[in-house]
């Protein structure tokens, strides 16, 4: 009887002991839990890089009961571990530190992609002790994990030393891993929403640049008193900034000047110097009635300033409308297209021609002229328009711009949105991958 009643009491207390274990190992589990949700909420609520990475691994640190802790992330430009986070008695020493990829233990992690638990670094040949003769730290176990995005290393997070004086063992690893996963997904969020911000504030920036941009060109046309002239452009950027302009210049009320420029490139780099060259242009223009004389001073300016090869082609004419003498220069952009009237036929006014503007200095530049009658017009258009590509490939062409400019119309307005709506319905369902613009002055 005695020796039964001894073992029901010492069956009693394991028993009583393995659900204390069990209830350990539970409460354990709960609070690992309890931490990744925690992780989960700071991942959901905090944008910025450096203070994302900070809490989760900071929390990773807590859980696993480490001395210190640290996230090395791979610079894409020199290929080396640099230290993002370090936290510990040393960490600010630490995060001066980088590893090339295959050096120390995160280095090996990172080149090879695999978790590492190294429980005496002494006996381990890939430890690199200059982080401990640094710092003066001393590393004893190091527990080391990759931060993958979509199967690619971005870095490595390590906990060193428990503080307990246990080596790590594999339950801490796959937490551990857990938590890098956690680290790596706030990494990829926070980059993303940096770029997202990025992009929203490149964006405003745009297009402020081009609300400036526009009020460089003009928003009302010029109208003659004695309605023998009418005229009207149009100007579509491919982006929100562009390098195509065109310009007015009023003499008198019988002269009126017409420039057409385009810039090489897109974007901010061309508007900027687009609006340099309309600039320029108002500034001289009124100095001569010469086109020639006026597209030699500006290219001699441009010369003088350009950088990194930058150009701008550019046409230039001057219509007396009193006597219908148009006189212009070509500086390497498309021919100015005449449409004459009373013989219904289109060509192209092929004299005064000279090299963009921008590209050499002192060049020669010929005027020419022509004689308009009642009805014709003269229309200028940029690479954009004729480049213009449909789903298959096949280009606008020139061909195809004075087909469509034969066409009977009442107005100069009604010409540029002829035009324009046949470019872009030719290009429909496709990118603009250039600036478009359309001027057209026309003789009544």
């Amino acid at each position: 009887m005695p020796g039964n009643i001894l073992e029901t009491a010492l069956s009693s207390d394991l028993s009583a002991s393995s659900n204390r274990d069990e209830i350990a190992s539970l409460r354990s589990k709960v609070s690992d839990l309890s931490s990744l949700i925690e992780v989960s909420i700071i991942i959901n609520s905090a944008f910025d890089l450096n203070e994302l990475v900070r809490l989760v691994i900071e929390k990773a640190q807590s859980v696993m009961k480490a001395e210190a802790s640290s996230v090395l992330l791979i610079n894409e430009e020199t290929n080396m571990l640099e230290c993002e986070v370090a936290l510990g008695e040393v960490g600010d020493k630490v995060k001066k530190i980088q590893l090339k990829i295959g050096e120390g233990i995160a280095g090996w992690v990172a080149q090879h992609g695999q978790p590492e638990i190294i429980p005496d670094v002494a006996r381990d040949k890939r430890f690199a002790a200059k982080i401990d003769d640094t710092t003066g730290f001393q590393t004893r176990s190091i527990l080391a994990a990759p931060l993958k995005v979509k199967d690619k290393v971005i870095g490595v997070a390590e906990v060193i030393n428990r503080v307990d004086g246990k080596a790590f063992d594999r339950g801490d690893l796959e937490l551990f891993s857990t938590f890098c996963r956690q680290v790596a997904m706030a990494i990829d969020n926070a980059r993303m929403y940096k770029d997202r911000l990025e992009k929203q504030r490149m964006q405003q920036e745009l297009e402020s640049a081009k609300i400036i941009q526009q009020s460089f060109m003009p928003e009302v046309f010029p109208a003659s008193s004695e309605r023998n002239y009418d005229i009207s452009a149009r100007s579509v950027a491919a982006t929100s900034v562009g390098g195509d302009f065109f310009d007015f210049i009023e003499f008198d009320a019988q002269s009126l000047g017409i420039a057409v420029g385009d810039v090489t490139g897109k974007g901010v780099p061309a508007a900027l110097y687009m609006a340099r060259v309309i600039s320029d242009f108002r500034l001289h223009a009124h100095s001569t009635q010469d086109p020639s004389e006026l597209v030699a001073v500006l290219n001699d300016i441009l010369v003088d300033r350009s950088r990194r090869g930058m150009f701008v082609t550019f046409q230039y004419g001057i219509l007396n409308a009193a006597t219908g003498d148009f006189t212009y220069a070509n500086a390497g952009h498309i021919p100015f297209i005449r449409i004459n009237a009373s013989a219904g036929t289109v060509d192209l006014l092929e004299g005064g021609k000279t090299i963009p503007l921008g590209i050499a200095p002192d060049v020669a530049v010929e005027s020419d002229s022509v004689k308009l009658h009642s009805g014709d017009c003269v229309v200028s258009v940029t690479d954009g328009i004729i480049e213009a590509k449909a789903k298959d490939g096949a280009l606008y062409s020139l061909e195809r711009a004075m087909n469509v400019l034969a066409r009977p119309s009442d107005s100069a307005e009604q010409k540029v949105e002829v035009l324009l709506q046949d470019v872009q319905e030719f290009s429909k369902d496709t990118q603009q991958h250039d600036d478009l613009t359309i001027l057209v002055l026309r003789q009544n």
